[in-house]
């Protein structure tokens, strides 16, 4: 029992020393790892021109930090103005004067839109009427130029009116012997007194065109006379030429144009003067006595035509 008891406490001593072997061993370990990394950490030693640099870059964010609190003070002064406007306006009255204000902006605006619209209108209107002014200007100058026209016309038909019933001789005249194609011009209109019964040149034969004249035998006596309302209606037309050269086309140059005209018939005479001139008919003018054409039939041959 003694010899077991004795081997327990060596044992027991054994690892007592280990542990305090043990522990000292890692004081030792922690204090030269802690030697170590105090002198790893230790500043190193700056030099001037890093000091100097330094310190500029600490001016220079104080003078930055200076101009953000002067700015700042700025913005709480404005804030503190907007304020006092938002609680000045905030009242019923301010309100009210603001309401005030919108509608009177509004009725400008609206007056300035109807301005704009007067003034345009106003520049419209001028240049309709300079256009109208234009217009105007050029048919009287036509108007002019026709009652001229007309005038010569009138003056011609009225030298021949002692004439009235032969056939007139007028400017650049000469003789002729062909037969003459008969026409009239009576209210305004004119009517073909003679028709073709074959529309060949050639073989042309007149006869009286009942369809514009009436004829009518008295006592021997044969009268010819346009049907009222009949024929070509060239008064007031803007296309009279057109519609006498329609009419006259047909005639051949056999034949020559006879043509009488009443004297209520002047103005008509100019577009059917310009149709056959157009057509390069020869034509033979009479004036008649009255305001309306009759023609009376006779047996007696004229030989001799003078035409233009």
């Amino acid at each position: 029992m003694s010899r077991s008891a004795a081997a327990n406490t060596d044992d027991s001593l054994e690892l007592l020393l280990d542990t305090i072997c043990n522990t000292f061993g890692a004081v030792v370990f922690i204090t030269i790892l802690a030697s170590v990394l105090a002198q790893n950490s230790a500043p190193r030693p700056v030099s001037p021109e890093e000091t100097a640099a330094a310190i500029e870059v600490t001016h220079a964010q104080q003078r930055k930090l200076a101009e953000l609190q002067q700015q700042t003070a700025l913005l709480e002064i404005q804030l503190q103005q907007q304020q006092n406007l938002i609680d000045r306006f905030s009242s019923s009255e301010a309100l009210t004067l603001a309401e005030q204000l919108l509608s009177d902006s509004s009725s400008q605006a609206e007056l300035v839109e109807q301005k704009t619209q007067a003034v345009e209108q106003m520049v419209l209107s001028e240049r309709q009427q300079l256009e109208l002014e234009r217009i105007l200007q050029t048919q009287l100058s036509q108007l002019q130029k026709q009652k001229q026209e007309q005038q010569d016309a009138e003056n011609d038909l009225r030298n021949l009116d002692t004439l009235a019933g032969h056939t007139a001789e007028v400017r650049r005249v000469h003789e002729t012997t062909k037969f003459g194609f008969t026409f009239a011009l009576d209210d305004g209109r004119l009517y073909a007194v003679h028709v073709s019964d074959d529309p060949r040149a050639d073989l042309m034969s007149l006869t009286i065109n009942r369809n514009h004249c009436t004829v009518e035998e008295d006592g021997g006596t044969t009268t010819i006379k346009p049907i009222p309302g009949g024929g070509i209606l060239l008064r007031g037309v803007a296309n009279a030429q057109q519609l006498a050269r329609a009419e006259m086309q047909d005639v051949s140059q056999r034949f020559i144009i006879r043509l009488f005209v009443a004297k209520d018939s002047f103005a008509e005479y100019l577009p059917v003067k310009e149709a056959m001139v157009e057509l390069g008919l020869e034509y033979a003018i009479s004036v008649m006595d009255g305001d309306a054409v009759e023609l009376t039939l006779t047996d007696r041959v004229q030989d001799r035509t003078f035409v233009q």
